[in-house]
């Protein structure tokens, strides 16, 4: 037999919680919701749901107020956010220098790391901690309809997935985390391409590239070697289900 499924609620003040509603949230096709309320009684000491009613549009914004109670508030906005959505949040981190390390005999040594230019890039995490990276041209914020463009670093997939390997990953996806998942990215080693196709358009590859990156043969990151990907940031925003 299967143990019983336990879990606490951490509500951030000390006076106890009861059951006192339940909710149940009824989906259909297309974007179809229904939702009720239903009271709670007792079967001896076990709670039982009783027989529900619709839950009105009045009371799910009460019942927002109420949870928003408990809720950490937020703070300024920093310009580099981009989108925040529930769970889901990308951010714009600008181009500039940047120290990159790889792992991999390749590149002249089994480590080597560099302080080089790096393009304007954009990230998007979500709660189920799936992790995302393109680049962008030019040094402006992006917006919706900025050309994403392929990450040209080891360890990113053809669609933006990060590999993480055993980089630990920051927790939350509120703005504050921001740099934490910067430093999660910039610092760890990347150790090979995972894309099928052109990682970068470089005579010699995206070994060559890097290469010649960590040896200061650019001065600037040179975007013309970043390859399109074809989506812009409304993109993959608006389908983010696509870019899982």
């Amino acid at each position: 037999m299967k143990p019983a499924v336990t879990f606490d609620i951490v509500a951030g003040r000390e006076a106890p919680l009861r059951l006192s509603k339940a909710i149940l949230l009824y989906r259909g096709g297309g974007d179809a919701a229904f939702a009720t309320v239903h009271e709670i009684g007792l079967r001896g000491k076990a709670p039982l749901i009783l027989e529900g009613k619709a839950l009105t549009p009045g009371a799910a914004v009460q019942l927002a107020l109420d949870l928003a109670k408990n809720a950490k508030r937020g703070g300024f906005v920093p310009e580099c956010l981009l989108y925040l959505d529930g769970d889901t949040m990308a951010w714009w981190v600008p181009p500039a220098r940047r120290h990159i390390a790889f792992r991999t005999t390749e590149l002249g040594a089994p480590e080597r790391g560099e302080v080089v230019p790096h393009p304007g890039l954009v990230f998007k995490v979500d709660g189920r901690r799936r992790w995302h990276v393109w680049a962008v041209a030019g040094a402006a914020r992006p917006s919706e309809a900025s050309p994403l463009l392929q990450a040209p670093y080891f360890n990113v997939y053809g669609d933006g997935g990060i590999c993480t390997g055993n980089v630990s990953l920051p927790d939350g996806t509120t703005a504050e985390r921001i740099e934490a998942w910067n430093q999660a990215f910039f610092g760890s080693f990347f150790t090979h391409p995972n894309v099928q196709g052109k990682l970068v358009t470089y005579r010699g590859g995206a070994m060559k590239f890097w290469r010649d990156m960590l040896d200061g043969r650019h001065a600037e990151f040179p975007e013309r070697v970043l390859v399109s990907t074809g989506r812009t940031l409304a993109d993959v925003l608006a389908h983010r289900e696509s870019s899982a």
